[in-house]
């Protein structure tokens, strides 16, 4: 977390000087635009973090072990990417929830399922990809991306696990 952290707070830095030599004005406005961000993602963050905190009390680090751990085998790997994709909202969402989950016991094959689960499969996509796009595509991308999170967590597994 504390190297996140610096990097951000370097990266923060830079693009503040680089604004602030503009003299347009830059640095303002993006200050302007980081408040409004953070007024409208700060409830997603707060509810997000309620439910992190508790699935973590809430569900025993018994029961992860059992279904995403290193014991539950390669069951986990085909689990995992089925609750990463049932898993609605972006990252402010996802990753304390994924986070309060790792912290349980998680095995690494069934983490980077589960991950992968959530980037690709994503069920709250399927009505717009649908819509959108169409049948045809939408069919294709998920025939497709269901294969995907699996071998990859296998392949963490493997090398990692």
């Amino acid at each position: 977390m504390t190297d996140a952290l610096i990097t951000i707070l370097v990266m923060c830095a830079v693009l503040l000087v680089i604004a602030l030599k503009k003299k347009d004005g830059s640095a303002k406005r993006s200050s302007f635009t980081a408040v409004h961000m953070l007024i409208n993602v700060l409830p997603v963050l707060l509810i997000a973090f309620l439910i992190a905190g508790l699935i973590q009390v809430l569900l025993p680090s018994e029961t992860i072990a059992a279904w995403l751990g290193d014991e539950a085998g390669w069951k986990g790997l085909f689990i995992a990417p089925l609750a990463g994709a049932l898993v609605q909202g972006g990252p402010f969402t996802f990753f304390p929830l994924f986070s309060s989950v790792f912290q349980q016991s998680m095995g690494i094959g069934a983490s980077v399922a589960m991950i992968t689960g959530w980037g690709m499969i994503n069920v709250g996509h399927l009505p717009y990809e649908f819509a959108f796009l169409g049948p045809r595509f939408a069919a294709l991308k998920y025939g497709i991306c269901i294969f995907i999170p699996p071998l990859a967590g296998a392949a963490a597994q493997l090398l990692f696990g």
